[in-house]
């Protein structure tokens, strides 16, 4: 789930775990939908043994894209109904681990045709005497002119748009030793006619984000597994989850909610998620 909204730095942004983000103007008379360039990979993990990565851009429409990439400091955090939230904003607060200052890209601007490809360089200069740790940034980038100006009109009172679209990739520095893991602080789950409701509260241990997947499965009296879902999981400090599961009508309980929490992600460069063995709590269905 997205929100549209004018501009990133500073403003509140509800996305998928995935964290992949479109961004569109907004007209008087309602939102504009809006193309943008193709990005891969949505994430860049940088280290001291390499400290330059890679995003490659691809134009699939059939104007020019006038692309330009700069940086923004945020990672999810979560409400207290499981929505996940990304707050990003251009000056990070003087605790949190920001690699922001640090980071540039080449090129900076550039225009892409229909149907080119461009490969960027993200690279990092970090300052010496850092502490041991993982430090953050997002890549916005933002692509103008691939879409005609949208004209609207109603009655006498005409409107034309010229849309903008922004596209945000993490991105994750590696400084010494890095490590991560997960406790649950809180996890309950509850029936609700033929749905069960499983919330589960996570604080990541270590100095380094935990990227990995969520797996919540419905267990009925005889240890059968009778629903299930997953998604994406990053937790950077603490997250809550929640996930709504369809039970079938003859299932007899009582049942239990298994959460596991694994580094299985598909969706992430090699050597994204850091090592942790798998996590397992269950909980009765109340």
């Amino acid at each position: 789930m997205t929100t549209i909204f004018r501009n990133l730095p500073g403003r509140r942004v509800r996305a998928a775990a995935a964290l992949a983000l479109l961004a569109t103007a907004f007209a008087v008379f309602g939102a504009v939908h809006a193309r943008a360039a193709a990005v891969s990979p949505m994430a860049v993990y940088l280290s001291d043994r390499a400290r330059t990565g890679t995003l490659t851009l691809f134009n699939p429409g059939q104007l020019p894209e006038e692309i330009e990439i700069g940086f923004a400091f945020g990672y999810p955090t979560s409400d207290a109904d499981g929505n996940v939230l990304l707050d990003l904003v251009e000056e990070a607060a003087p605790d949190e681990p920001s690699a922001v200052p640090w980071l540039r890209a080449f090129p900076r601007r550039l225009v892409l045709g229909p149907g080119e490809r461009q490969i960027v360089r993200v690279m990092i200069q970090p300052p010496a005497g850092l502490e041991d740790g993982e430090y953050w940034a997002r890549a916005l980038i933002h692509a103008r002119g691939g879409q005609a100006p949208i004209e609207q009109r109603r009655g006498d009172v005409g409107v034309q748009v010229s849309v903008e679209t922004v596209v945000v990739a993490a991105v994750n520095y590696r400084h010494g030793v890095v490590r991560t893991g997960l406790e649950v602080t809180d996890a309950g789950a509850r029936q609700e006619g033929a749905r069960v409701v499983a919330t589960i509260d996570l604080a990541r241990t270590g100095n380094a984000a935990f990227l990995g997947r969520l797996l919540v499965e419905v267990v009925d009296a005889r240890g059968r597994v009778v629903a299930s879902g997953e998604d994406v999981l990053a937790v950077y400090r603490a997250m809550r989850r929640r996930m709504e599961l369809e039970v079938p009508a003859d299932v007899a309980g009582p049942l239990q909610v298994r959460y596991t929490m694994d580094t299985r992600r598909e969706d992430l460069p090699v050597g994204g998620p850091l090592p942790f063995e798998p996590l397992r709590h269950v909980v009765p269905v109340r």
